[in-house]
């Protein structure tokens, strides 16, 4: 197995070093639903450790790091490289949904006010243009395949369901930690609560409840859909068919990407750009910016 020569954190002893938590999309669906290593960050990582700089990247492969992910090895590594690190940079490709590493921005800018480079990539490295984006300007989200090869519609459709239910789980756990964030199941909604149905994905009202709760303001959500919406241990999930028939599942997964672009817009919308948060939309201006903020922290000279 080979390894990169990166300037990586790949132990708890080392992870107090880290410098820069080199995070956001990981493995990503080909045309035919494989999965594939995102490599869009590389250039990214080949910067920092030219420049000496020791970063955490999350996406374990033995391409990069030498072995496979280990969870009871690498997620505490991992915890202990984002309290070290100076300055977070999330990628959000145009390939994947971005459902937790969106999470994870609306926590570290507004709860925690860390410094951080937003990266919106092009989904290729092998060029570095401006990604696919809507009229007004707010990228998107363009999944290989999802309208036209089956095996890619399959793999999306469980990509769905668990990007779904990884947030909702996100949702939960962060309302154990703030007393902004107030969770309930049931099926009477209240005025002002968000409410979040089994049947559709909610990812871009999940992004505001954590993003107002985090910001310290009073944030109520209710699960509605009974015992049939949560799983063994309670956690709410989506409910949908295992194996809908082929139109069904096209116009679910229409509704998956019109969730991730409204994610997107969502995201545009209340990041709040200054100096020690930057958005940018090719890797070299993620360097650049990169470059800026390690300096203003003064972590190089």
């Amino acid at each position: 197995m080979s390894k990169k020569n990166w300037t990586l954190v790949d132990d708890l002893e080392s992870a107090a070093q880290t410098q820069v938590f080199s995070g956001g999309a990981c493995n990503l669906l080909d045309e035919q639903g494989h999965l594939l290593r995102n490599d869009e960050r590389d250039a990214i990582n080949d910067w920092l450790t030219e420049q000496g700089i020791v970063f955490f990247d999350p996406q374990i492969h033995p391409d990069t790091h030498g072995c496979e992910y280990d969870y009871d090895v690498h997620f505490p590594v991992e915890m202990a490289a984002r309290a070290a690190a100076k300055i977070n940079l999330y990628e959000v490709s145009l390939r994947t949904f971005g459902g937790i590493t969106s999470l994870e921005i609306a926590a570290d800018q507004f709860r925690y006010r860390e410094p951080m480079v937003i990266y919106f990539s092009d989904g290729t490295s092998q060029t570095d243009a401006v990604p696919a984006h809507s009229e007004k300007g707010y990228p998107l989200f363009v999944p290989h395949g999802i309208n036209s090869s089956e095996a890619a519609m399959q793999a999306h459709y469980h990509e769905f369901i668990k990007n779904a239910n990884n947030m909702r789980k996100y949702l939960v756990s962060f309302a154990k930690e703030l007393d902004t964030l107030t969770v309930t199941f049931n099926d009477r909604v209240y005025e002002g609560d968000i409410a979040i149905s089994p049947e559709r994905m909610h990812a871009a009202d999940i992004f505001r409840a954590v993003v107002h709760a985090a910001s310290g303001q009073r944030v109520f959500v209710t699960f509605t859909g009974g015992d049939t919406a949560q799983d063994a241990n309670g956690n709410p999930v989506l409910r949908l068919p295992q194996n809908p028939p082929k139109i069904q599942m096209q116009a679910l997964l229409d509704q998956y990407v019109d969730e991730a672009n409204a994610l997107r817009r969502a995201m545009a919308e209340l990041v709040r750009i200054n100096v020690f948060t930057r958005v940018v939309y090719t890797h070299r201006s993620a360097i650049i910016a990169l470059e800026e903020v390690l300096r203003i922290k003064q972590v190089i000279a």
